[in-house]
């Protein structure tokens, strides 16, 4: 077999099953960053590179700015092998080259690949045989091959021979901390452009997975991830338009969501919320809609989702301002929880923040946040929105200034009983009470949104 015979394959594998192999991680965020550290762990040296010069200035302290990674971790990272630096030029002492970069869209849905295109025009000055190049982004299906074979074929490197290229798509979830590629429990797709390619790259993953599935190609890898938060993008889609319906009709849906899963087949919950956020759900179908159309596919139904979901901060805010001006409420108003989801310091494509600049237009009261998770990088992103901390809120003078709150990320570090007591009208986009459900003080005062 050629992947007996090839020497650099040989050597390569030796490198990665003696954890010897080398690796650059590009781009240090939510994906980046965990990954980082998963390898440092699993004792290979690791050179973090990120054009962000004050994430590495915190890194080389030792300190982390992602809230389920904590200072400790990064300290004993950056004693062991982890070296966070924004050199490129350390991907030539580099092995394996791992580029985790963002991928949004711009103003018109479609996809803005200039992280990507800024990555290959940097590693490009210093790829060389005898490496593994492996994207992690999430994008559309040939990103991957449109990005990289050109490159490799003016350097004139033999993919399979030369030099390796493969697919992984993350799956990084900010603020679970059940299943992480730092515990070693988050199963990783893979794929490789050829069958040495798959095989190289099989073995890098199971150093910090544990469950490699491996894809035939590199294209289905890609579309697998596209696949799984476009499921749920139509799914919270669905469910937030049935909660309008509910809502009409007199029905909760909540408690209709707790009804029909007794069903033991058949039925997987989503529940409605305020809309979707973080740099997945709001951004990867429009990934899949941008390659279909240039196929010549109309995707009719992911855009609609999308659609529903993009509109739910305009429904709820339009809600709070008319009870405000119809009940003539000259109170503050304070937000619980700014971030995009439960127990996390991710505001990347918030539907909280969007409430809150909506809110903020319509009506003249004052609006303060509180959100103990959103760490000082996350607040610089927020210039503009007045934050409140924790503690403040036990000063019974500044209570007494709000009649209204509103349920925007429901972490667990909030008092429920005390946010209960204090305030005349609950809005809640996330069934936060769902506990104090038979206690009737409440029920009268909440507002399912």
């Amino acid at each position: 077999m050629f992947f007996l015979k090839n020497n650099n394959i040989i050597n390569l594998t030796k490198k990665i099953k003696s954890n010897k192999a080398v690796i650059s991680i590009i781009g240090l965020g939510y994906v980046g960053l965990p990954l980082c550290l998963a390898f440092t762990k699993a004792n290979f040296k690791v050179f973090g590179i990120d054009n962000n010069l004050e994430r590495i200035k915190i890194l080389k302290k030792g300190n982390s700015y992602i809230s389920t990674i904590n200072n400790l971790q990064v300290k004993k990272a950056c004693n062991k092998k982890f070296l966070p630096t924004n050199n490129f030029r350390e991907i030539l002492n580099s092995d394996i080259v791992i580029i985790c970069v963002p991928t949004p869209i711009d103003a018109s849905k479609k996809p803005n690949m200039q992280y990507v295109q800024n990555v290959v025009i940097q590693i490009n000055k210093y790829v060389k045989k005898n490496q593994i190049i492996i994207l992690e982004c999430t994008s559309y299906p040939g990103t991957t091959e449109e990005f990289f074979l050109p490159m490799f074929k003016k350097k004139g490197l033999n993919i399979g021979k030369d030099i390796f290229l493969g697919y992984s798509p993350e799956r990084e979830d900010p603020g679970n901390l059940k299943h992480s590629i730092l515990r070693k429990n988050l199963p990783k797709v893979v794929s490789g452009y050829s069958k040495n390619c798959e095989k190289i790259i099989k073995k890098i993953y199971q150093k910090v997975s544990n469950k490699v599935y491996m894809c035939s190609n590199i294209r289905t890898a890609e579309f697998t991830k596209l696949l799984e938060n476009i499921y749920r993008s139509v799914n919270i889609g669905l469910i937030n338009e049935l909660h309008s319906v509910c809502k009409k009709m007199g029905i909760n849906t909540f408690e209709a969501l707790e009804a029909a899963k007794t069903k033991p087949f058949g039925f997987s919950a989503f529940y409605p919320g305020p809309g979707v956020g973080g740099h997945c759900i709001p951004v990867d179908p429009y990934y899949l809609t941008f390659k279909a159309k240039r196929h010549g596919v109309i995707t009719k139904f992911i855009k609609l989702a999308g659609q529903i979901n993009d509109e739910r901060p305009i429904e709820i805010s339009n809600t709070i301002a008319n009870y405000v001006r119809n009940k003539k409420i000259k109170k503050n108003i304070l937000f619980f929880g700014i971030t995009y989801k439960k127990n996390s310091d991710d505001v990347r494509e918030s539907p909280i923040t969007k409430i809150y600049r909506l809110l903020r237009k319509k009506i003249k009261n004052k609006i303060y946040v509180c959100d103990p998770l959103v760490n000082t990088y996350g607040l610089k992103t927020l210039k503009g929105i007045k934050f409140v901390k924790l503690k403040k809120l036990k000063n019974s003078n500044f209570i007494n200034s709000f009649e209204v709150c509103f349920i925007g990320a429901n972490h667990d570090i909030f008092d429920y009983n005390f946010i209960a007591n204090k305030f005349k009208v609950i809005f809640d986009s996330r069934n936060s009470f769902k506990k104090l459900k038979q206690n009737m003080k409440v029920l009268k005062k909440l507002k399912y949104i």
